[in-house]
């Protein structure tokens, strides 16, 4: 995915100058020789270990030179056009903080890139939770992951996917990046707080449009994403939910919960 997705980008962006920052954790993967032959002006960080998204993240944006992040992840794919429509629109309103595009399925479905912040009971609900998976239709993941919201619209929203988010470079430096306790996951939820504390606004843009493989970066070792993605959950709570100590212990115990289980039912699969 990773050649396609730089392809993409290549082949995509013509109206504008960018540099393309390619950050390896450890992937082992053979086939980054000839991408570089290929695509030369790349920059590589080739990290000795894998150092997790959040800090490899940071690692990028450290040494970029523009004056807008692009962050997309090796699995997603740009459309004619998405890039610059996403640049005109966050250079025109200095009240955006990140601005995330409309995300598609490879079968061109919409994949639900925007949500509202996690609040102490809405993490039960969220899109790999089994309440959600067994009640569908229930009204809270329904609000939660703003199922019924036109994705044809652009507005301000709570939090949008890293897998795809433009960011100002002074707004990134501003909230210090990414927060690097999170591993993988949930990273991007906290730099939407952080950024919307300051004032800024967290909005979701249509009119770009990019492709997303879910999981194809990460489905060589399912179970240490599900323990990654569930320790990010606990931090989040840890930093941002403010109830008492019982309440905030019982959601999180419930969440480890949640996590031995999907790892049990990963491994009979």
């Amino acid at each position: 995915m990773l050649v396609d997705c730089l392809e993409s980008v290549n082949r995509t962006i013509q109206k504008i100058q960018f540099e393309v920052i390619l950050v390896d954790n450890s992937s082992k993967d053979d086939g980054l020789e000839s991408i570089l032959k290929r695509y030369p002006e790349t920059q590589l960080i080739n990290n000795p270990k894998n150092v997790g998204f959040a800090r490899a993240n940071n690692q990028g944006a450290k040494i970029a030179s523009g004056d807008f992040l692009f962050f997309i992840n090796p699995d997603t794919i740009m459309t004619e056009g998405a890039v610059e429509s996403m640049l005109d629109y966050i250079r025109s309103d200095s009240s955006i903080g990140i601005l995330g595009p409309k995300v598609l399925n490879p079968d061109q479905t919409i994949q639900y890139s925007c949500r509202k912040f996690p609040t102490v009971w809405s993490g039960l609900f969220n899109r790999y939770s089994l309440m959600t998976r067994l009640f569908p239709k229930n009204s809270y993941s329904r609000d939660y992951l703003m199922l019924d919201y036109d994705h044809n619209s652009i507005r301000s929203v709570d939090w949008v996917s890293g897998c795809c988010m433009m960011v100002p470079d002074s707004t990134f430096k501003k909230v210090n990046g990414f927060d690097e306790n999170y591993f993988l996951f949930i990273e991007d939820v906290d730099l939407c707080q952080a950024i919307k504390k300051k004032g800024l606004r967290v909005v979701y843009f249509p009119n770009a449009k990019i492709f997303h493989k879910i999981s194809s970066s990460n489905s060589r070792s399912a179970s240490q994403v599900i323990i990654k993605r569930h320790q990010g959950m606990i931090y989040y709570n840890q930093k941002h939910l403010k109830t008492n100590f019982m309440i905030r212990y019982m959601i999180n115990s419930i969440i480890m919960a949640r996590c031995l289980l999907q790892i049990l039912l990963n491994t009979v699969k």
